[in-house]
């Protein structure tokens, strides 16, 4: 499998080529000026796809092909991907696909529209964009196969490990989604820290500043994938926690 930056073939075809497609699964760009359809893969000279996002002007000129591939056209072969189990817009320059390799690891491929060249891969699960969509974060791959004591929750932005650090000997169970301040400099999260049996709210920064806010709540009994029962919501500079209807105030400084 290649990972992150890794740059996929594309295939090219003239602007004069009117092929409006037929397809059901479409969607518009953000600005209107290009839209999206789903296919199925196809043999490409030695490689296989999985899938593919074929993009074209408003007036139906096919620009460039986005493969989601299996094996490249060199017979690199890639993560063994589902499919686009979601796809769809970032912006109005860059498209995604969102797919599984198993029940506890996705992939999440960020592609050029006006090229198709694929700019990211990233390994993970519950990735989430800043409003400004310049960052994303996600966490962590837990392997599926690894005992109950040894899974433990990570959290990566633009698919570089943040959060905890190196060496932690604690076991994180996220208990929320990642969720961004409106101004896309910060983003929450809830942190089960097992061991100590204490529920934090994390705060970090895009430039990796890291506050730690204690919250008042009492474990329940749980497996893996520990649920997402937190709901957090950004007020200015406070945080508003939700939790099977409790909620909390924390005031971030």
């Amino acid at each position: 499998m290649r990972t992150a930056l890794h740059m996929g073939m594309v295939a090219v075809v003239g602007l004069g080529a009117l092929q409006p497609p037929q397809q059901a699964d479409t969607k518009l760009s953000p600005d209107r000026t290009l839209y999206a359809v789903a296919e199925r893969g196809q043999r490409v000279g030695k490689g296989e796809e999985r899938e593919r996002l074929v993009i074209y002007t408003a007036r139906g000129a096919r620009v460039a092909i986005a493969h989601v591939w299996l094996v490249e056209p060199d017979g690199v072969g890639r993560a063994g991907i589902r499919g686009c189990e979601d796809w769809g817009w970032v912006d109005s320059t860059r498209l995604f696909c969102e797919g599984t390799i198993n029940p506890s690891t996705g992939i999440y491929l960020v592609f050029e529209a006006k090229t198709g060249n694929e700019l990211h891969e990233f390994v993970g699960s519950h990735f989430v964009w800043s409003p400004d969509h310049r960052y994303l974060t996600n966490c962590g791959n837990v392997p599926q196969f690894s005992s109950e004591e040894g899974k433990s929750d990570s959290l990566e932005l633009q698919g570089k490990p943040l959060y905890p650090s190196p060496g932690d000997p604690e076991q994180h169970w996220f208990r929320s989604l990642p969720v961004w301040a409106a101004d896309s400099r910060a983003f929450a999260l809830v942190d089960h820290r097992r061991k100590q049996n204490t529920f934090i709210l994390i705060v970090m920064t895009v430039s990796g500043r890291l506050s730690e806010f204690p919250l008042v709540s009492t474990a329940e009994s749980e497996e893996w994938p520990p649920s997402l029962d937190y709901e957090l919501r950004w007020d200015g500079r406070r945080i508003v926690v939700q939790h099977h209807g409790t909620q909390q105030i924390v005031n971030i400084t």
